[in-house]
C-alpha cells in the first residue's frame, strides 16, 4: 500500500513509523526542509497549503496526518494559534486535498485530550476539553466527521494516550500517567490496522497502554481494529508504577 504521513518527520512519525515501512510504500510530508529519513521518501509540505498537500496525495492509498503544532512557547498566544493551525485548518486542508486527490481511506493522530479528565472518559462521551491544545482536538474531530459525511471518506481517529518509545516506557514509573501511557510499538500496531480498516463515516477510539482497563477502555478498538495493548513492564517497574499511583491517589 502506498501511504501518506503528513507530519511523519515529528515525534510521533518517528516512534511509529519505521514500522509501518516495514510493509507499505510511505512518502512522508513534513515542513521540516531537508528531511532525510531512511524508511520513507520525503517531501516538503506546510500544511496550511492545500494544493501542496493535493499534489502529494496524489496516487496514495491512505493518508495519515499527525501533523503537530509547536510545544515552544506553552500556553501562549503564538503556541495556541500553531495548535489551531495544525489540529483545525491543517486537518480540514489535508481531508480536503484527501477527496480531492480520490483517496477515501484516513487516520488520524488524535488525543484523549479532547477530554477535560481523561481518565474518567469513555469513546462514547462527548468531548469537553476547553484549553487550546485539547480544544483544537476536539474541533479538528468535527471537521474529520464533516468532511467523511461530505466526501465519503472512511476516517479513524486515535485518540492517543502519551505515546512514547518503548524503552522509556519500559522504565517510566514515577508519573501520574504511567498506568496509561502507551508503547511505541503498541501504537505503530494501532496505526497499522487503522490503515486497513476501510468502513465508511468516522470513528474515533481509545489507544493506550493500559491493558488491564483500570482506567481506560480501549474496547473499540479491540473491536474494530482487533487491536490490544501487548507491550508488558519488568515486574519491578509495575510494582513502582503501582505504589507511585497509589501514593498520588
Amino acid at each position: 500500500m502506498k501511504l501518506l504521513i503528513i507530519g511523519g518527520g515529528g515525534h510521533l512519525g518517528r516512534l511509529v513509523g519505521p514500522a509501518l515501512a516495514e510493509s507499505h510504500r510511505v512518502t512522508v510530508a513534513d515542513r521540516i526542509p531537508d528531511l532525510r529519513l531512511e524508511w520513507a521518501t520525503t517531501i516538503e509540505v506546510d500544511v496550511l497549503d492545500q494544493d501542496a498537500l493535493t499534489r502529494a496525495a496524489e496516487g496514495m492509498d491512505a493518508i495519515v496526518y499527525m501533523a503537530m503544532g509547536t510545544k515552544e512557547g506553552w500556553d501562549s498566544p503564538a503556541w495556541a494559534r500553531s495548535q489551531f493551525d495544525v489540529n483545525v485548518t491543517g486537518l480540514y486542508n489535508a481531508l480536503q486535498a484527501a477527496a480531492r486527490a480520490g483517496v477515501r481511506r484516513v487516520v488520524i493522530a488524535g488525543s484523549l485530550s479532547v477530554f477535560d479528565a481523561f481518565l474518567s472518559s469513555t469513546d462514547d462521551a462527548t468531548p469537553d476539553a476547553v484549553d487550546a491544545y485539547g480544544l483544537s482536538k476536539r474541533l479538528g474531530e468535527d471537521v474529520a466527521r464533516a468532511a467523511a459525511r461530505e466526501h465519503g471518506l472512511h476516517v479513524t481517529i486515535l485518540r492517543l494516550v502519551l505515546p512514547m518509545a518503548d524503552d522509556v516506557w519500559q522504565s517510566s514509573s514515577e508519573d501520574k500517567h504511567a498506568t496509561v501511557m502507551t508503547s511505541a510499538s503498541d501504537t505503530a500496531a494501532a496505526f497499522g490496522a487503522a490503515i486497513l480498516r476501510d468502513e465508511p463515516g468516522c470513528t474515533a477510539m481509545t489507544i493506550t497502554g493500559d491493558h488491564e482497563r483500570r482506567h481506560l477502555d480501549w474496547s473499540r478498538a479491540e473491536t474494530l481494529l482487533d487491536w490490544r495493548p501487548l507491550s508488558r513492564r519488568p515486574r519491578a517497574v509495575v510494582a513502582s508504577v503501582e505504589a507511585f499511583s497509589r501514593v498520588e491517589d
